[in-house]
């Protein structure tokens, strides 16, 4: 698998990954994933499957200041140009995502925990990562955990899954 930084070219590419993972009330706009690519630009990456060089799937990422205690922070569509802070000591895991046929086999686990490491080491004044899951997300949920994370709060009925409201789940984890 290829890691690299995200490129506006690879905007249709991630959109498409973007519709095979989320709910339509999920999905961020492809205006929201560019600002992110323009914006946070060493905190977008995308896998590269190597042998027939598709994209299968992405991770990216703002720098916060501080964990908010509001949680319209969180908010989908929110723009990255009012929150991302390039010396910022939070790392915000904005999304990460995977095609289908790339899933249940151990190969999120591995590109989530790498993606981390990968992101704490290269920006040292990072201390603490930060997510949010739907609660419904039982496999990100699992991964999550096993990478170290652990529940803040809730944020009740966040998502709209399968139109069900569910909660989301704020996480954290020092650095």
């Amino acid at each position: 698998m290829i890691f690299r930084a995200a490129l506006p070219s690879d905007i249709r590419s991630i959109m498409d990954i973007e519709a095979a993972s989320f709910d339509a009330a999920t999905r961020e706009s492809e205006e929201v994933f560019l600002s992110r690519i323009e914006i946070c630009k060493n905190c977008f990456i995308v896998f590269e499957d190597a042998p027939s060089h598709t994209l299968c799937g992405y991770f990216s990422a703002e720098k916060w200041e501080c964990i908010p205690d509001n949680d319209k922070a969180f908010s989908l569509e929110h723009d990255p140009a009012s929150s991302h802070r390039p010396t910022g000591s939070v790392l915000y895991l904005s999304s990460f995502a995977l095609l289908p046929a790339y899933r249940a086999k151990g190969i999120g686990k591995k590109l989530f925990s790498q993606s981390v490491d990968r992101f704490s080491s290269g920006n040292p004044e990072v201390k603490t990562a930060l997510l949010l899951v739907n609660e419904a997300w039982r496999g990100a949920l699992h991964i999550y955990r096993k990478n170290g994370f652990s529940e803040l709060r809730r944020i009740a009925n966040f998502f709209s899954e399968d139109g069900v409201q569910t909660d989301g789940i704020v996480m954290t984890k020092a650095l």
